[in-house]
């Protein structure tokens, strides 16, 4: 047995304060009373030669009370350290995880990481069990191939397996892969004893930008141990680029007599570590770093490089303008000055504002108060995404209004439709036409014969108008929005209870349809005496929006609510393609740019196909979603520029069964605390998986009340309490 702490074995010696109180007789078995005795005062007995120990079971009682104490301080384990390979007649379920994360691209690691996992496989006995899993999730090799493949054979399936990979360019999500490799227990459980070591072996360099957390409260079987292989990179520095995005001020980056530039990206500059004289490719400028932005099209440098000095372990902030005369295609900022490049290149795309064209059909002027126009002008104007381009039925629409079939990979956005007037039959063509492409037409029933219209628009016939029965409670008769779904995409701007109030806006004008049984639209809202105010149904790929009355002053109070502005502009984006999403993402976070089905491909190769695939790798990007073209850029994870070493001790805090064969290579780093002597983590990791302190401490209380009671028997007896034995 040995102890972790053993200095505190030094309390054995309060072993003779219970020795030295039982020497001391202080009174007698029995006593007999004198009257004249009363008179003398007592004085306490002597310890002399021929003093007995009084009660030598309690003696002995407490003194293993405070022997157990201090050794359960002293914190005892058993060195039953197993090997890292067990003897021949136990069998193995063996689960390996590679790391093929961004960060593994620095040199030297990818080949020690294969070497390790070759030099694993060969160690295993033909009853064993392998699985080689990626912490990109892929599995190299499955437990049924491994035993489907001869013994002899192994060897050459794991080095054929690893000569065809390389490592990614994703982020190293540990706590994820581990877990999934942890489940393949389970299955091999099936196949084998169950009885049967459990080894998870992970071969990785154990960056602190890799992700952990999800390991905590994970559930490990019996007998599993987990083997830490930490790879050392031939550099111990890197330099890393990280995007932070837009900054809000361009005009402090105008030169005199120049235009302000476009926009300015703000991105963050990181030093890992200490950065050795071989980690330095290139010193281009005095500052040890530069960067540069090029335009990815033609590599054409735009502006002038920027010169950095950071401090080892620290980061900089740098702003980088993008000049007036840039191309709004996409951009890359390099950084020069780095041996480890994996990190050293972000790809920029400036985002372009969405236009929709709105094509108003309405014999009105732009200046008539009476009319939709003046309010849908002015209520659109000044927008930024999307940016609305009025346009009146009589001016000729623009190219991007024009119909693109269906299927078709890329299209553009047809123009927004209000109809505020009766359609000639070529118009309600040209417009049916926009929405089976996918566009959007709202329908305003300001009179009567407007129904028709909206019909021939939905391809249904059966359409009659309603009028709706006017409130007279009020000076004026007026109707009121009785029944709202907040559900549907067209109100569910208000679904808040603090904004879903509409009993203040009234309807002076209000025109219903009644629709036939078999018709596709759905009622949204209603009036107060139920009949349809607004209804939406789909025609193609495109929405056909159905108003129950005008917008003007004279029609009701919609068009002056506060409700009005928010809701046609929720209305616009969702025809433009939803809220505006952001257009740089990290590798595995590219659900941010997309809120469903999405296809893509390299913006740099006009001749790639589409694909569903989200990118594996950084670059500028072509994005398809509901029909909507736009660039994006795909960056490699931030987190993994911070190669500073993660302590092993972390997986051990979290609960992992760490076997003592755990490595952690030493970095010549002087920042670094050093490293614990030989055979310590080992004692730290036995001592905490036997935790026998506990059952020492558990004892202690027992005997404890052991003694207790003891020490009151005697104490009774001793007083004459209970009757002493013949």
């Amino acid at each position: 047995m040995s102890f972790l702490s053993p200095w505190f074995l030094a309390g054995f010696a309060l072993i003779a304060g219970p020795i030295i109180a039982h020497l001391i007789r202080r009174v007698t078995r029995e006593r007999q009373q004198f009257s004249a005795l009363r008179f003398l005062q007592e004085s306490p007995p002597r310890l002399n030669k021929r003093s007995r120990i009084q009660h030598p079971w309690l003696l002995a009682l407490r003194c293993l009370i405070v022997a157990a104490l201090g050794a359960g301080f002293a914190r005892p384990y058993l060195r039953t350290d197993l090997p890292l390979v067990p003897s021949t007649g136990t069998p193995q379920s063996v689960v390996a995880v590679l790391d093929d994360s961004a960060s593994m691209q620095r040199a030297g690691l990818w080949a020690a990481a294969c070497q390790k996992i070759t030099d694993l496989s060969g160690t295993l006995k033909s009853g064993d069990q392998f699985a080689l899993f990626t912490v990109s999730g892929t599995e190299l090799v499955s437990r049924e191939r491994w035993l489907q493949t001869p013994a002899e054979e192994r060897a050459r399936l794991i080095q054929g397996t690893l000569a065809a990979r390389s490592p990614g360019w994703g982020p190293a999500q540990l706590d994820s892969a581990i877990e999934t490799a942890a489940l393949q227990w389970e299955q091999m459980a099936e196949a084998t004893d169950s009885t049967a070591r459990k080894r998870l072996v992970v071969v990785s360099d154990f960056t602190a930008g890799a992700r952990i957390s999800g390991l905590a409260g994970l559930q490990w079987p019996k007998n599993s141990e987990v083997t830490l292989e930490q790879l050392k990179p031939d550099h111990s520095g890197n330099s890393g680029l990280q995007w932070l995005g837009w900054s809000p001020d361009v005009s402090s980056f105008a030169e005199p007599g120049a235009p302000p530039p476009k926009a300015v990206a703000r991105v963050r500059v990181v030093q890992s570590l200490k950065v050795d004289a071989s980690s330095v490719a290139t010193r281009p400028g005095e500052g040890g770093l530069r960067l540069q932005l090029y335009d990815a099209r033609t590599n054409r440098a735009l502006g002038l490089p920027q010169d950095l000095t950071v401090p080892p372990g620290d980061a900089q902030v740098a702003l980088v303008p993008i000049s007036a005369d840039a191309p709004d295609g996409p951009m890359r900022l390099e950084l020069t000055g780095d041996a480890e490049p994996f990190d050293n290149t972000l790809w920029i795309v400036h985002p372009v504002p969405r236009e929709i064209v709105l094509a108003y059909y309405g014999a009105h002027g732009s200046d008539d108060l009476k009319h939709a126009r003046f309010y849908l002008e002015r209520a659109t104007a000044g927008w930024k995404d999307p940016v609305v381009k009025f346009r009146a039925v009589s001016d000729a629409l623009p190219a991007t209004a024009a119909v693109t079939p269906p299927d078709a990979p890329v299209r553009a956005r047809p123009a927004f439709a209000v109809i505020a007037g009766p359609l000639a039959a070529d118009q309600v063509k040209t417009v049916h036409d926009q929405l089976i492409a996918g566009g959007f037409a709202l329908v305003l029933l300001n009179e009567a014969a407007m129904v028709d219209t909206a019909a021939a628009l939905a391809g249904e016939t059966g359409w009659a108008p309603v009028t709706p029965a006017l409130a007279s409670a009020g000076a004026q008769p007026h109707a009121l929005l009785g029944k709202i779904d907040f559900q549907h995409p067209l109100f569910s701007l208000f679904a808040d209870p603090n904004f879903s109030n509409f009993s203040g806006i009234h309807f002076w004008s209000p025109q219903s349809l009644s629709l036939p049984p078999a018709s596709k639209a759905a009622v949204v809202a209603r009036f107060d005496d139920s009949s349809p105010a607004v209804l939406e149904l789909p025609v193609g790929q495109g929405r056909l929006i159905i108003w129950g009355g005008d917008w003007s002053t004279a029609a009701g109070q919609w068009v002056t609510s506060t409700k009005f502005v928010p809701w046609l502009q929720s209305l616009f984006e969702r025809a433009a393609g939803g809220e505006v999403r952001p257009s740089v993402t990290e590798i595995g976070d590219t659900g941010r740019l997309v809120t469903g089905a999405a296809q893509w491909r390299p913006a740099l190769d006009a001749n790639a196909t589409y694909v569903s695939t989200p990118p594996a790798q950084p670059g500028a990007y072509e994005l398809i979603e509901s029909g909507a073209t736009r660039l994006v850029a795909v960056e490699v994870p931030a987190g993994e520029s911070n190669i500073a070493p993660l302590p092993l001790d972390d997986f051990e805090k979290l609960g992992v069964p760490l076997h003592g064969g755990s490595s952690q290579p030493a970095i010549a780093d002087a920042s670094l605390p050093p490293k614990p002597p030989p055979g310590m983590q080992t004692a730290i990791v036995l001592e905490g998986r036997q935790k026998l302190w506990r059952w020492l401490l558990a004892g202690v209380a027992m005997l404890l009340a052991v003694e207790s009671i003891f020490s009151y028997f005697l104490a009774r007896r001793d007083s004459g309490l209970l009757p002493a034995k013949p």
